[in-house]
Parts: C-alpha cells; structure tokens; sequence
C-alpha cells in the first residue's frame, strides 16, 4: 500500500479495508501521534465493529490534543455507539466544558439524556433543557425541536409535573409560566390541529396553556417578550377558529393587538382580533369599516397572501356598500347563460304539496366536474332515499359531455324529479380554489334564478353533504318564516358563523328580497372585485344583518349547526 495518506484515505472511501488499515498503520509507525490519521482508523475499526481498538486509538488522539472540544464531541459518539452511553455523557460534557456553545456536543448530549436505556440515559426533562439551550441560540434548528416535541409527547406527565413544580416555586417567573403552557399545548393535542383538520383536542389544557402564556407576558418587561406576543395572539386565533375563546380572553387579547398595532401597523394578525373583538359585541358595521381602512395599507399580492386579510376584505356591512350594489338583473346579465337542460320535471303544474297546505321546497345543488363526480351519486342517493319523488335541481358549472352523460344516467337512476341547468364561464387556467370558490358562491346567483323561476321554497344544500331525513318535512316549521339558516353558536366569526352548508329560502316577498341582495353582494366581488374563499357565508351575515337594521326585518328560523340532524358534512364548515 502507498504510504501517501491520500491514497490511504481513497482506499478507505472505496471500501478496501484491508489495505487501508495497513496504509494507517505504516503512516502511524513513522507519526505515532498524527491527529488525522489516528482519527481515520479509528474511524475504519469502527465500521468493522471493533469499537474497543477504535477507542483505544482515538484515546490517543486526546491525549495528544486534550483541549480541542470537536475530539471529545466526537469520542462521546464513539462512546455511544459501543454501548456506553454514561461515559459517553461526560465525554459530551467535556467538550461543552471546553466551548459551552458547541452545537454538536450540545445535540448529541441532549439525544444521549432524552432516548431510554440502555442506549440513552432516561432522563427527558435534562435532555429538554439542553435542547431548549440550542433553540434558545438557533431557533430554526429543526431537529432539534422536532426531537423535544417528541420528547414531550412521550413523557407528558412528568413533563406537565415537572413545570407545575417550577411554577410552583417561582409564580411570578415569566419562564416558567412559558415553558408550563408549552407543555400543556402539547399534551392537548392543539398543535396538531391545522384549519381544516379534525383532531380531539383537550380545550381546558389549551386554554390553561393561553391563561400561562399571559401571564408570562403580563410579568415579563417589553423588550424582553420578542415575539411571545404574537405567539400568544396567534394562539388566540386559533382558539377562537376552534370555537372556544370566550369573550373574556378574546377581549384581553384584543386589548393587546390594539398595543401591538401601534407598534406593527401592518400586523395583520392583530387587526383580525380586533375585528372580531368588535363582531362578538354585535358590532359587525363597525368590524366591517375598521377593516376595510386596515385592509386598505396592503397591495392586491399581501392580500392574496394572507388568509384573514382576504376573508376580512369581503366582509362588507355598512349601508353605503349596500346602497352601491348593482341590481341583481344587471350581475346576471354579466354572467354566463344559464341554461337549463332538464325542466318538464320542474313545472308549476308538478309542484308537489307537503300535506298541509304548503308547498314543499326544491332543493338545489350546484358544482363543477370535480365535485359533481365526487360528491353527487352519495349526495342524490341520500336525498332519494329519505326523499323519493322530491324536486331536485342540480346546476353544472362548465361541465364536460362526459358529466353530463353521467347526469343523465342519474336521472333514469334515481326517483326524484331532477332538473339540470348549467353555465359555461371560461375556467382555463383556473386554479382549484379559484374555481371551487367560483362555483360555491355563484350557485346563490343562480338559486335567486330558480327560487323566481319555480315560485316555490328552495333549498340549498352543499354538494358534499349527505342528508339523513326528508327535508321536506322541513316546510311545516317554517311557514311563518322568510329564512331557515344554519348557525354555529360559538360565533368563531363572521365569515363561520351562519354556515351555508344548508339554507331555505321560503316563497315569501322578503325571502325574495334577500336571496336577491346576497345575489348582488356576491356578483359585486364576482365581477368587479376580488373573491374569496367564504365570501358566500360572510354575504349572508351581513345581509342578514343589514335586513335586521330595517323595518319589517327578516323572520328567520335559525338551525343550530352542531345539532343539525336532517344532513352530515364532508368539508370544513
């Protein structure tokens, strides 16, 4: 073998032990206490499972060289993966003895204290201090905070104890309080809901963990808070998105986000609790212009961006807005045609009697080729099944031929009365929330078109609802009514509070009224505006409470959502 190292070395990269070990030994024979190649054949004894050799060589290493801590981290490795996971420890230690900031030491000796016996130490409360060391210095060490969320996730309750202790000695400790609401936000299950997601999650811990969290503020000097402040308000927003922030928290939260503003006027997370501080006190006019002046500091991009910004700049419920609307005719004449391809089964001469006098609804359904084939043969089955003979009307959004071949064999199908209409906008080039959000809110447009053509109550439902009762008996309870909404009580905003999952709009003059100015609220953003994903529920709110501020107001049988029995949903309502 050469006695050039680097030949050595390649030798070794390529996998030729043998002669790589002999090249090492020839090298060492002349420079007993050269620090690279005593550190490449240990590494080679190593790789051949020969850790007691390897150990022995790269002692030599350390003795040559005892103050550089990059020896001890690595030994500490060697150490571990020969099974001796104590020694290991203080060879981890000797390097931070040496340079306290030394990040590999500071890892692996964390990971040696966090993993159980007899490979780890079994001590994860040790192991979190050392890696809350390492993000207190680089927070955006990933694996080092993935590696403690795990930890607190195994060990939840003595992780849980261990911060009510130091709580309990300190209570006045900023720190202390942080670290025990972290804990109690894992153990809760909240970090691992996302909108959209459905998790259990325990709402008493997550609310403690706000509760903590505040009070670390609260005893903490300004400066020294950085950005805890707007973990804490975003901790807020999610609290109030699940439904559970009262209007006590929601009230000291929205107290700092006004602080905040004046500070971060384009923070925009802190604009959004403000608004829905103002919302819970009934004050929805007002939300809706505060917002509309905050909105206006952001470019078209930063709203796009943004999801509260964007939910935010459809909400309008002030009367000048109102007063502004396009005539509904006028929005209509901008869209494309509506044609209707299946109607005989939906003549006034067809209208079915509910038993009692009234006339029983239609209900309409409406979506694109995606959902329609998605969600349509559950949805049509459910209705005909607890339903059989009633007035569907099925509206296309630009439906292919195939689609329509499939609409076709489903009317044969099923024992209902369907009618299909359908339009045809351009969509290319569409992304699919663009046109999921297309179709979820012109299919209001298009209902005011039926609810006027069919002269009758209509009913609309989500495509992707499966309805568990004959929505038809419905029409008895609201005879004295103009509206049947759904509402969500927990009242987590104005854009999830009436939920358009269900609606029915009575034949009554003012129902008609209504169903027109949502039309119109809708084909405003449609066609001259920006719309966004909810923009449909946030226009029946603040019509709803645009109709209430007038004489007569709107008479409206509210469904409570979370006891909705008649349908079942897919999507996040």
């Amino acid at each position: 073998m050469s006695s050039n190292l680097n030949d050595v070395i390649a030798a070794h990269q390529q996998g030729n032990f043998g002669a790589a070990e002999s090249g090492y030994r020839a090298f060492l024979a002349d420079r007993p206490n050269h620090s690279q190649t005593l550190q490449m054949f240990s590494l080679l004894l190593m790789q051949q499972k020969r850790s007691a050799e390897a150990m022995a060589v790269y002692r030599r290493v350390i003795d040559a060289e005892p103050a550089v801590p990059n020896h001890w981290a690595n030994f500490g490795g060697m150490l571990r993966g020969a099974g001796q996971a104590a020694v290991a420890g203080d060879a981890y230690r000797r390097a931070l003895a040496l340079d306290p900031a030394h990040g590999a030491a500071t890892f692996n000796l964390a990971n040696l204290l966090g993993a159980a016996p007899p490979g780890g130490a079994g001590r994860p409360l040790d192991a979190a201090v050392w890696y809350e060391r390492i993000l207190a210095v680089t927070p955006d060490q990933e694996q080092a905070r993935n590696n403690l969320d795990i930890l607190r996730q195994r060990n939840a309750d003595r992780f849980e104890a261990a911060m009510r202790r130091e709580v309990a000695r300190d209570p006045q400790s900023p720190h202390a309080h942080e670290r025990l609401a972290r804990t109690l936000l894992q153990s809760s299950g909240f970090l691992d809901w996302y909108p959209g997601k459905a998790c259990v999650v325990d709402f008493p811990r997550a609310l403690a963990a706000f509760d903590h969290l505040r009070f670390a503020l609260a005893v903490q000097p300004e400066p020294e808070q950085g950005d805890r402040v707007r973990t804490w308000l975003a901790l807020a927003l999610d609290l109030l998105q699940l439904g559970t922030l009262d209007d006590d928290r929601l009230e000291l939260a929205a107290r700092t986000a006004w602080q905040r503003l004046r500070v971060k006027p384009k923070d925009s997370l802190a604009a959004a609790l403000v608004g829905y501080h103002v919302y819970r006190r009934g004050r929805l006019t007002l939300a809706s212009r505060l917002q509309t002046r905050f909105t206006a500091r952001f470019t078209a991009a930063e709203i796009a961006a943004d999801a509260e910004l964007g939910y935010w700049s459809m909400l309008r419920a002030d009367d000048a807005f109102f007063a502004r609307l396009r005539p509904v005719d006028s929005v209509i004449a901008r869209l494309p045609d509506l044609e209707t391809l299946a109607p005989e089964t939906m003549a006034p001469e067809t209208m079915a009697d509910a038993g009692d006098g009234t006339t029983e609804p239609a209900i309409m359904v409406s979506g694109d080729d995606v959902y329609i084939r998605r969600f349509g043969p559950d949805l049509l089955q459910s209705i005909a099944r607890h339903s059989p003979g009633a007035s569907v009307v099925l509206h296309l959004v630009a439906p292919t031929a195939g689609t329509l071949g499939l609409v076709e064999e489903w009317r044969r199908r099923y024992p209902l009365a369907l009618a299909v209409s359908r339009e045809r906008p351009d969509l290319s080039g569409w992304p699919p929330v663009r046109r999921s959000t297309y179709f979820a809110c012109v299919r209001f447009i298009r209902a005011f078109q039926w609810h006027q053509r069919l002269g009758r109550p209509l009913i609309v439902l989500d495509l992707d609802a499966v309805v568990r009762s004959d929505l038809r008996q419905l029409a008895s309870g609201i005879t004295d009514r103009d509206l049947g909404l759904m509402l969500d009580k927990r009242r987590r905003g104005p854009f999830r509070e009436i939920l358009v999952g269900f609606d029915y709009y009575n034949n009554t003059p003012l129902a008609g009224r209504f169903l027109a100015t949502v039309a119109a609220y809708i084909g405003h953003f449609l066609l001259d505006a920006e719309p966004r994903w909810m923009l449909d529920q946030s226009a029946h709110l603040a019509t709803v409470d645009w109709f209430q501020r007038r004489n007569p107001p709107l008479r409206i049988r509210w469904h409570d959502f979370q006891g909705f029995a008649h349908c079942s949903f897919v999507g996040e309502k």
